[in-house]
């Protein structure tokens, strides 16, 4: 009886044993996925830096920079995505405000599959303070833009209209949209993020015929 009883305390001593092993296999290591994070993040925006603030998105140069984007676009993109299959989209508070924007930078930057895919989680998580708001306003925006329709918070522009210049994409209830920025935590209002991006602001634009 004393061997069985042995033998059965030691079997659940090796599977609780086991249990654990496997949890902390697969819990995820912060500190790594933080630097792994915000090299992605810095790639991301340093690239973008480079050519609109150095060389201009106007420059015959501009091409060369704009492959290098993509490029690392890409690689960025393939990197994430193993990242949310594994993880999810991580809460900052567990990998720190800079790395957390990785998940906002790459996946604004991807197309409208990712997104769409991503985008109930990050609201989620910024509804709870856990991912910025304000970069969640502007993905919303960026949905209903490609999808269309007005945007909310006015933070995306596009060049459509006969003549085609740069404009901030038609908004739904113009009249309360900087309320609503500030809520999201926009610093600048509408007009003057429109004199930021050198884009027309008109508050009565109505979508254009195609996108109707």
């Amino acid at each position: 009886m004393r061997l069985l009883l042995s033998i059965l305390i030691l079997t659940a001593s090796l599977s609780s044993y086991g249990q654990a092993t496997r949890q902390a296999a697969h819990k995820p290591n912060y500190d790594s996925l933080r630097i792994i994070l915000e090299e992605m993040v810095y790639k991301d925006q340093n690239i973008r830096r480079i050519l609109i603030d150095s060389v201009g998105l106007d420059s015959p140069h501009a091409g060369n920079y704009i492959m290098q984007m993509r490029e690392i676009d890409a690689d960025n993109q393939v990197k994430l995505k193993v990242i949310l299959d594994k993880y999810g989209w991580i809460e900052q508070s567990k990998i720190g405000k800079k790395a957390a924007e990785a998940f906002f930078y790459i996946v604004q930057h991807s197309g409208i599959e990712l997104m769409e895919k991503w985008f109930p989680e990050f609201k989620r998580l910024a509804s709870i303070d856990e991912a910025d708001k304000t970069a969640c306003a502007m993905m919303e925006d960026r949905l209903l833009m490609w999808k269309g329709k007005k945007q909310i918070y006015g933070s995306q522009a596009s060049t459509f209209g006969k003549d085609k210049k740069l404009a901030i994409w038609p908004i739904e209830d113009p009249k309360n949209v900087n309320k609503r920025r500030k809520e999201m935590g926009f610093e600048l209002t509408v007009e003057d993020n429109a004199k930021r991006l050198n884009a027309i602001y008109n508050e009565n634009q109505q979508l254009p015929t195609e996108n109707k």
